[in-house]
C-alpha cells in the first residue's frame, strides 16, 4: 500500500535560547533562568548555522528512534 502525503513545515521558534541554564537556589524557590536571543537579531550566516543545528539534532534524533527490525 502506498499513502501520498504533504508534510506541514514545523512550527519555527521566534526565541533561541543559549548558554547553560542557571538554577535558582532551593530556598528561593525552583527558577530556571535561560538565556534566549530573538532570532531577527542572528546575522545570516548565524543564522545558516543555526538551520544547520537544527538539521543535525533532528538527523541524530531521528537515528535514536528509528524502528529496524530484525537488528
Amino acid at each position: 500500500m502506498k499513502i501520498d502525503f504533504e508534510l506541514n513545515p514545523p512550527n519555527m521558534p521566534n526565541f533561541i535560547t543559549y548558554g547553560k541554564p542557571k538554577v535558582g537556589k532551593r530556598q528561593d524557590g525552583f527558577q530556571v533562568n535561560t538565556q534566549s536571543i530573538h532570532v531577527s537579531n542572528l546575522s545570516e550566516d548565524e543564522a545558516i548555522a543555526y538551520g544547520e543545528l537544527m538539521k543535525q539534532t533532528f538527523i541524530e534524533h531521528w537515528r535514536k528512534t528509528k524502528f529496524e527490525p530484525n537488528s
